[in-house]
């Protein structure tokens, strides 16, 4: 330990220009420290902002809040979706009218054969034939695409064009 003393007090010049320089790197990096802290703190205050919490955990618990509120509301909205679709299926969506001259003697296309299907290409045809003197309408079931009835070349073609349109929904 003397020779340590001894050490000391012969070279206190070089053992205070060390001290000196270690106290001005601690100054320097405490200063860099103070900066760095500064800015964190103006983007924590301003993150915590607009809003009522007073810390950042308040905020990331209510944020997560937030966020498991829209995903349960979003999964209702997907299952009203899903049911909608599957109703929506079920609904006319694809028409298709074929007009046509029935007889010679009438002058215009006034007769007509008009087939409305769902998404599953059921539904029915509607036909209504004129002629001078009198005129008819009727409907025959469609389903999956065909009838048990016996359709006419016009309802045919109507049908054939309805069953190529593309569904809005899936079924």
């Amino acid at each position: 330990m003397e020779e340590f003393m001894n050490y000391l007090e012969n070279n206190m010049v070089q053992v205070l220009l060390v001290i000196s320089g270690i106290q001005l790197l601690l100054i320097f990096a405490w200063m860099l420290n103070s900066i760095k802290l500064r800015k964190m703190i103006k983007k924590y205050e301003g993150f915590l902002r607009g809003t009522e919490k007073n810390n950042l955990e308040e905020v990331l618990l209510d944020h997560l809040s937030k966020v498991e509120q829209t995903q349960e509301a979003l999964k209702h909205q997907s299952e009203e979706l899903q049911r909608l679709e599957k109703g929506a299926a079920n609904c006319i969506q694809k028409v298709y009218t074929k007009r046509y001259n029935a007889f010679d003697n009438t002058g215009s296309d006034l007769s007509y054969s008009t087939a409305l299907l769902d998404a599953h290409n059921s539904g029915f045809v509607l036909t209504g034939i004129y002629g001078r003197d009198y005129a008819v309408s009727y409907s025959k079931p469609i389903e999956r695409g065909s009838s048990k009835q016996v359709l006419s070349k016009e309802e045919n073609e109507a049908l054939s064009a309805a069953i190529n349109q593309k569904s809005l929904i899936r079924p």
